[in-house]
């Protein structure tokens, strides 16, 4: 439920994207991709000996008009991408399709040879799901419909004004985020070539690099409330799949340090609802809530901003997990003020939660 949740969230935030670049040009391409599977884990060593390989399809607006690059002097691309990945290993991964919206800044794009970086998230659909009598062996995957995270480096040639080839590589992870267990996580890096098609000749300018950045508040912070869905396997004597909600707030103080980055300092508190029915379970009356304190960076790019923040818990009295996470949060500014976004929580390499939130951001 809750991934099914986070498909409009994307798809509302590219049609925003959309309502602003009606005017702009647009790019059709097409990839071919092949690569390895990253063994992260003792336990899936002998499943990952495969190469992946699959074709993508995009639609991009390319975002070069004034209005869009006079505060950060960066011109970008925002769409989708389809993705279809056959994971060469039919009777136990299967294959999967992915539509992932995504944002992606150009690097010297007026030049006849550009790079750029691409940022994306999105639900990806999966045909080969663990079993513990007819697929015990794939640990990656429980349930059909997960996340696909991802982040590519590219390298582009302009053949013309309306079509251009690329080469680059993508690291991608798919992930349910604990909704289902076992949930080890894929991460599959993959190498790709393709080409591109403009519906009218592009003709990109270095855009004017001003200094209206340095007019955005250099303070700023923001209140999020978390929400997410985790589902705790039967059990003897629970027969039945127990839904297992948590919910929470996250504050957050951060300072802009640069046109693209920000210092983010806060601290969250949840409730965690697997810890709750565990504790339940084994009659320990022991508090289900955790409390964190996080530190990291902030990529800005216009109203989409990346988070990249390191937690610690300052409180956590079930015990029940590392000291020390990770917390990715992809947010779209979808007000002056309103906060829309998703987040992945990890310990070391083993994904544990996605979530939803909804926030208020406070500025100078």
């Amino acid at each position: 439920m809750r991934l099914l949740l986070v498909l409009p969230l994307m798809v509302t935030a590219c049609i925003l994207y959309g309502q602003d670049t009606l005017q702009t040009p647009f790019q059709w391409g097409c990839r071919l991709h092949t690569g390895f599977i990253i063994p992260h884990s003792r336990d899936i060593i002998n499943v990952a000996q495969s190469n992946p390989f699959g074709l993508e399809i995009s639609g991009q607006w390319i975002l070069n008009d004034p209005k869009h690059t006079r505060k950060l002097g960066l011109i970008s691309k925002r769409g989708f991408a389809f993705h279809y990945i056959n994971f060469d290993n039919p009777q136990v991964l299967g294959h999967t399709v992915a539509l992932v919206p995504f944002v992606e800044p150009l690097i010297q794009p007026w030049r006849n040879f550009y790079g750029s970086i691409r940022f994306g998230l999105g639900p990806a659909w999966l045909t080969k799901l663990y079993d513990p009598e007819t697929n015990p062996t794939n640990l990656f995957f429980s349930f059909p419909l997960s996340l696909w995270a991802m982040l590519n480096a590219h390298i582009h040639y302009k053949i013309n004004p309306q079509w251009e080839i690329s080469a680059g590589i993508n690291y991608n992870h798919i992930s349910n985020g604990g909704m289902k267990n076992p949930n080890k996580g894929m991460n599959f890096p993959t190498y790709n070539a393709g080409i591109s098609y403009a519906l009218q000749p592009l003709k990109m300018t270095r855009p004017e690099k001003n200094k209206e950045w340095k007019k955005l508040p250099k303070n700023y912070g923001y209140i999020n409330l978390i929400g997410t869905l985790k589902n705790m396997d039967p059990a003897p004597g629970y027969p039945e799949l127990t839904r297992c909600w948590s919910y929470g707030l996250q504050v957050i103080g951060a300072r802009r340090v640069g046109r693209f980055s920000g210092l983010a300092l806060g601290t969250e508190w949840i409730h965690d609802g697997f810890a709750a029915e565990t504790l339940e379970r084994l009659n320990d009356p022991k508090s289900a809530w955790k409390g964190g304190a996080l530190i990291g960076h902030e990529l800005l790019v216009g109203k989409v901003s990346l988070s990249t923040l390191l937690g610690v818990y300052v409180f956590n009295p079930s015990g029940d997990l590392d000291p020390v996470y990770q917390r990715y949060t992809l947010q779209y500014n979808a007000g002056r003020r309103l906060i829309l976004g998703s987040s992945l929580k990890t310990h070391r390499h083993v994904a544990d939660v996605f979530d939803l939130r909804i926030g208020w951001r406070m500025s100078e």
